[in-house]
This record gives structure tokens, sequence and C-alpha cells, in this order.
């Protein structure tokens, strides 16, 4: 490191702007790969507010794998049921219980607010030894053919910091700094209604670990249980007289959302609030030459389903890994293109999903409120009792159903199975050493894993190459009757990705077909 007394010079592999979830994802995964990072943030620490607060399921996969989901379950909280009011009387009532069984470890709906994952995250990149470059901006950035040049600002000190790395990843969310710097159009509409969000502690009669939403010709609101019994995030329409204001505090509004709600209850103390407008924007391009965008940096919609935070940390799971073997000289930088193919169409699908669910549920027009009052509660009849659309809902929501079929890195297989390259690893519960567990509890280290199903030793490097031995992991499972259901009749390959999706499925495997497949990194 060189000092030019206000100006230093640093060099890194990945330079990360932002330390959000998306970003403190990225850097984590890819501290776990042995990559050289700095990551910064204008913040001074990591976010106090709850914001975010739903956890998919896919995202829980992800924290397992990195040995964190004990904690997050530890302090998060389990959502057990729904509750839709109109008028103060309830009209549908029905347990989410456990709606994803047979589908992941994690078959419900989780509140984990994103101060604790981001705190979590911080902790675990610390133990990993990195930090963050707190209170640091980004001030410019220039690309070349060798990498990116960035100017910082240290907003304590006004001291400047520049650093040269190689690849850049932005994840300074909906207003990035980075995406103006690369000039990205990120085009799409802003709602017409606006909307508040507070984080309260309430008394009522209303169970623990319930959803409780309603809905009005003119307002929508809903409670989300958090940490404890008392508290819940509170959200809704904004009523129309409050739009050109600009100092509302909750107890203006109060009256309104009690009105909407319309049972009995008592808001003792609200931690949060606050009033924003909905945006729903998508860049044309995840990728600029070297440098990334990920998160709401990249795309922003609706809160709809809990979706956001959650498809962030999904965007820095699929980039992360790239990156590392890009670096690592085992791919070539083409590899890195696959990134956006992969997560743009994802990012497209849940704008749309999104809008249609929030405009259903805010829309204030007679149409929209008379379709709630009368089919909303026979919508939700009929999902509660039946498990086959239960399962269904909870995988759209859970982000478990979405595959990278189409993907160059997808190969698949002659063998007549349920499941094909490009999807997420199925789960498959087996008896390992005596304990009933999913295979996803194996498949944790930090590189590729090379499942062969129906094999009869504990793990050997048998049918790997030379070279590829420090980036697969060989995982040998025998058949079950799991395996069997999804096809499984005879020995089967299953070639991993870092990020637990399916890259290779094959009747047979040697040297020649995993160099082959390890050829399209190229």
């Amino acid at each position: 490191m060189r000092n030019n007394n206000a100006k230093y010079l640093l060099c890194t592999d990945i330079i990360i702007i932002g330390a959000g979830p998306t970003g403190l994802m990225a850097a984590c995964q890819l501290a776990r790969f042995g990559v050289d990072l700095i990551i910064i943030d204008a913040k001074g620490g990591t976010t106090p507010e709850s914001r975010a607060i739903l956890v998919t399921a896919r995202s829980m996969e992800i924290y397992q794998q990195m040995g964190l989901s004990d904690e997050v379950l530890a302090q998060g909280e389990y959502i057990r049921d729904l509750s839709i009011y109109i008028n103060g009387k309830e009209k549908v009532g029905f347990s989410l219980g456990k709606a994803g069984n047979g589908l992941t470890d994690f078959p419900y709906l989780q509140s984990f607010e994103q101060s604790k994952n981001e705190s979590l995250l911080y902790e675990q990149l610390k133990k990993m030894d990195r930090d963050v470059l707190w209170r640091t901006e980004l001030v410019d950035l220039e690309q070349s053919a060798e990498g990116v040049t960035v100017k910082l600002q240290d907003l304590v000190t006004k001291k400047h910091l520049e650093v040269r790395a190689k690849y850049l990843i932005g994840c300074d969310g909906a207003s990035s700094t980075v995406r103006q710097q690369l000039k990205c159009k990120f085009e799409g509409r802003t709602y017409e209604n606006k909307f508040f969000v507070a984080d309260t502690r309430i008394n009522w009669a209303q169970p623990a670990h319930r959803i409780v939403a309603s809905t009005s010709r003119t307002n929508f609101c809903a409670f989300f249980p958090m940490y404890d019994k008392e508290s819940y995030r509170v959200l809704g329409t904004l009523p129309r007289n409050f739009y050109n204001r600009e100092d509302i505090v909750f107890e203006d509004i109060e009256s309104v959302v009690r009105s909407t709600i319309g049972i009995p209850l008592q808001f003792k103390m609200v931690n949060w609030f606050s009033v924003y407008k909905l945006h729903q924007r998508c860049v044309e391009s995840f990728a600029v030459n070297r440098c990334f965008l990920a998160g709401d940096a990249a795309h922003i919609h609706s809160p709809a389903g809990g979706q956001g935070m959650n498809t962030g940390l999904q965007d820095a799971y699929n980039l992360s890994w790239k990156l590392w073997m890009v670096l690592a000289g085992t791919a070539g930088e083409s590899l890195l293109s696959t990134y956006h193919a992969e997560r743009y169409p994802f990012a497209k699908w849940l704008l749309t999903f999104t809008d249609r669910i929030f405009g259903f549920m805010t829309g204030d027009h007679l149409f929209f409120h008379l379709l709630r009052k009368h089919l909303l509660p026979f919508i939700f009849k009929i999902v509660s009792i039946s498990p086959r659309i239960k399962k269904r809902i909870f995988r759209t929501l859970s982000q478990t159903w979405y595959a990278y079929e189409g993907s160059l890195l997808s190969v698949h297989s002659k063998q007549s199975l349920t499941f094909k390259a490009g999807d997420r690893f199925p789960y498959v519960r087996i008896d390992h050493k005596g304990e009933l567990i999913s295979c996803y509890n194996l498949l944790t280290a930090a590189k590729f894993h090379l499942v062969c199903i129906g094999a009869d030793s504990n793990g050997n490097n048998d049918g790997i190459p030379k070279a590829l031995v420090p980036l697969i992991q060989p995982v040998n499972l025998p058949s079950s009757p799991g395996w069997l259901k999804l096809g499984v009749k005879k020995k089967l390959y299953i070639l991993v990705r870092p990020d637990n999706y399916i890259g290779l499925i094959s009747d047979r495997m040697d040297d020649n077909s995993l160099e082959k497949y390890f050829r399209l990194y190229r």
C-alpha cells in the first residue's frame, strides 16, 4: 500500500460497493472461496431498521450450506397461520403450517428481518478475517481491459482512496451509484399509490405466529409477526389525503389502520415508521464489462411475496462462485456472461409476478374491491383445503421452483428422471450414519460436488481428473426409495454446482465426461 498523504492505493481481486444483504452475501461467498476482496458502504454499520423481513426456503438453504441456518431459526420467527379480515370480520383463516413438507428442510415461512440478516452475515465475514470499510462512498469508477479502478472517499476523514480491482460488484441499492456510473438504463414505472411501513408493538387478541391482512375499498394493511408475540411489521397503502404531506408520523394514520383492520388492538410502541413510493424497474444487463449489478441495484419491485431481499441473496450466490473460478484460472471470462443469462429472466418474471399480486391487493378501483371482497375468500378457502395447491404456492414463494434449464452450463442425461440439469438439487432424505438427513447436509463444501447415487463406498476421487480434484468434492450415496421415486433406477452421477444447482447428469462418469463439461467454462 502506498501513502500519498490524502490518497491511498489498494489492489484487490473484487471490490463490492454496498454492504446490505446482497453485498454481505457476496463478500461471504467470495471469502468462502478464498478470494481477496474489499467491501465498502457509506453507512456507519449494519442497517438498524428491520426493513425486509421474510427469508425464503431457498435462502435458508444458502445459510444451511454456510452453517448458519440454526442461528436464523433461533433468532427468527416461524409463521404458522394467515387470516384475511374484511369489514372487521375474519373471512379466511387457515394454517400455513409446513406447506413445503417434502420439498426442503425449511418448509415454512420464516421471519428474519434484514437487520438480522446483515448482522449475521457481517459477523460471519469477520470470522473469515474480512471487514467492511464503513463510512466510505464511491466517487468514480473507470474500466479497462485489465480491471476496474475506483475512487472512494472516507466520509469521516474526507481523504480519498483509490482501489484497483479485477472486477466490481454493485450492491448499492435502488439508487445505485454504480449503476449511474455505468450509465445503465433502469426502466420501468412508479406505482401511483404511496405506502407506509412501521415496526410496532401491539396488544391484541390475535394468536402469535400469524399474518393478519385486511383490505377495504380504498386501503390495504397487513401485519407480519416478527421476533416476539407483540412485535409486528405493519404495512399498507397511505390514504390519499396524506400524499402531499412531508411530516407524516404513524399517529396521523393510526385511525385509518384501525378502521381498515376493524378489530380491537392497541399500538404500544412504534420503533420505526417510513412512507415511500414503490417502483418496478430492471436494468437491461446485469453486467457491463468487468462490473456487475446485483440485488436492488439491478431490479426493484413491490414487496408482494417477500421476494426482494431473497432475490438479491440469490444473485450474489450465483455470481460469486463464477468469479472465483475465473480468478482461480479454472474458467474463462465467458463463464461470467452466464450470470446475466441465468438471473435476468428470473428478475423479469419476478417484476410481473409481484406486480400482479400487489395490484390485486391494493387497487382502489371498485372492480378490484369487489374481487377482494367476494373472490379472495373463496380462493383462500380452496387453498386451505388443498395440500397440492399449498405446495405449488410454497414452491413459488420459496424460489425453490426456479431452474437454469436453458443455461449453457446445464447438460442433460438420457436417463428418464423427474429432474434435469439446471434444476435445484433434488430434496431427498437419506440414512446417513444412522441418522435421517437431507442430502443438502452433505453439499456444504465451497466447490462442486460429484454425487454418485448407487455407490458402494464412502467417497473417493475415482473418475475425477487430477486437474479437477481441487474443484470437486465426491459424495457417494446408496440407492434409496427417495431416489427411486425420482426415477433413479440405476447408478447415476450428478455434478452439483457450488450454488447447489445441477450442472451435469450422466449415467456414467470418466475423465472425458468431466473434462468435456468443464470445457464449457473455458
